[in-house]
């Protein structure tokens, strides 16, 4: 007999006393996670599972301080990402406390215009991960093919304003509402997420708590937030609003466009006092 015909009678074999138990669901489950336990001495080409459940599809973006990952989820081959740490910055207390955090706070919204965190999980060699909706598309990579037309600025702009408006009334300062952390699924602004907790802080709080210096994105964020003085505040995320709808609107014909280039220098007036209160004071604006 060859081994194929070896390997056919004994899974016919299998297949009886499977159909034959009380439960065998639970069986084929167990032999399952038996087959992928034993899986490397099977195959040279087994995929990587995480929690037993996602398979590491590859290695989608890096930069010193973030790895993130796409994989899909084993059963329903659905796609998602997980953001970790690099391999060789796995025993960095600091930034595994701080994906932690992030973590918890990701975990404590659930808004339609907020990016989704849907756990946090552990990854084989002990870092921590957040899983998410796979979403590749940001705005950053969406303006660099094309020119937003008013009305999609506009539909985009209140979708940020409504994610801001959830976080602030969650005592959240987001403090890095960049192009590149605005995510756009399928392609629809009509869906557009704010994403990245990484540097966000609770109202009245410090980046040296949590042992940060400062941080934000220069080109986009308050001058009071980057000379690292003042304490994290709604006003911060107005002006960086601001700032991202001087970006969107560069480029674009004047013509029709003086509402939001109003709105745009009333975000970003360099007294803070003079700025939108609220989100939804910045959104009656548009």
């Amino acid at each position: 007999m060859s081994n194929a015909d070896d390997v056919a009678t004994h899974f016919a074999d299998l297949w009886a006393a499977i159909r034959q138990s009380d439960r065998p669901d639970d069986i084929i489950d167990r032999i399952r996670d038996a087959l992928d336990r034993k899986a490397s001495a099977l195959s040279q080409q087994v995929p990587s599972f995480i929690e037993n459940s996602f398979t590491l599809e590859a290695v989608a973006y890096e930069t010193e301080n973030t790895q993130i990952l796409q994989v899909t989820h084993r059963d329903l081959r659905t796609p998602f990402a997980i953001k970790t740490l690099p391999e060789k910055a796995r025993d960095n207390a600091f930034l595994v406390q701080n994906l932690r955090r992030e973590a918890e706070i990701g975990l404590s919204m659930r808004h339609p215009c907020v990016h989704e965190v849907s756990a946090l999980l552990r990854l084989p060699d002990g870092r921590p991960g957040l899983l998410q909706p796979w979403t590749p598309m940001s705005l950053a990579s969406l303006v660099k093919n094309k020119k937003l037309t008013l009305d999609e600025m506009t539909t985009t702009l209140r979708r940020l304003l409504r994610a801001i408006a959830a976080l602030h009334a969650a005592d959240y300062v987001h403090g890095d509402i960049t192009p590149a952390n605005i995510l756009v699924p399928d392609g629809d602004l009509a869906k557009a997420q704010l994403a990245d907790f990484g540097i966000t802080l609770k109202t009245g709080e410090y980046f040296h708590i949590h042992g940060i210096d400062h941080a934000g994105s220069p080109e986009f964020s308050a001058p009071e937030q980057m000379a690292g003085s003042a304490a994290a505040h709604p006003l911060h995320d107005i002006y960086s609003v601001g700032m991202l709808t001087q970006r969107l609107l560069n480029g674009t014909n004047s013509d029709g466009n003086e509402k939001l280039l109003r709105f745009a220098r009333l975000c970003t007036d360099q007294d803070a006092s003079k700025r939108p209160r609220t989100a939804e004071d910045a959104a009656l604006l548009l």
